[in-house]
C-alpha cells in the first residue's frame, strides 16, 4: 500500500502532519490508512501511546476522516 504523503491535502491528513510528538503521528498515520482501507482487519496497535492520547487521536481522526 502507498504510504500518506505531503499529496493528501484532506483534513485528517492535515491533523495527523500537525502532530508533534513523533508515536502521536506515527499512530495516526497508521489509524488513517487503516480507516481509508474500509475498516478492514484489525486497527493498528497504539504501541507506547497512552490509552488517553490513543483515545483522542482516534476520536479526532474519526470526526475528520
Amino acid at each position: 500500500m502507498e504510504p500518506l504523503t505531503t499529496r493528501d491535502n484532506s483534513d485528517a491528513m492535515d491533523y495527523v502532519r500537525s502532530l508533534k510528538d513523533s508515536v502521536k503521528r506515527r499512530y495516526a498515520s497508521e489509524y488513517l490508512t487503516w480507516i481509508r482501507a474500509g475498516r478492514s482487519g484489525a486497527s493498528p496497535g497504539r504501541g507506547a501511546l497512552s490509552p488517553t492520547l490513543w483515545r483522542a487521536v482516534c476520536s479526532n481522526l474519526d470526526a475528520l476522516a
